[in-house]
């Protein structure tokens, strides 16, 4: 099972080479998603990279049924996820 540092810390790593040069200096909890540069582009991007490190599934429209605001939000996410895996 993965730990929620470990799913955590990978979710900031994804999100930083997603967005390449345009990320921030360091990714925090309550950062909102779109004010550090994720759209629903790159929403979908992080999440297949994330499923595919993690070895889950979450699928594109359970992505877009929940609210995302925050990168605590995705984290929370991905972490439900792992722990049914």
């Amino acid at each position: 099972m993965t730990s929620p540092e470990k799913v955590e810390n990978q979710l900031y790593e994804i999100i930083t080479e997603v967005l390449g040069s345009a990320a921030p200096k360091s990714i925090e909890l309550a950062d909102e998603l779109p004010e550090i540069g994720v759209d629903s582009l790159t929403i979908l991007e992080i999440v297949v990279r994330i499923e595919q490190e993690c070895g889950i599934e979450i699928g594109d429209s359970e992505v877009f049924a929940v609210p995302l605001r925050q990168v605590g939000d995705l984290v929370q996410l991905v972490q439900t996820h792992v722990g049914n895996s």
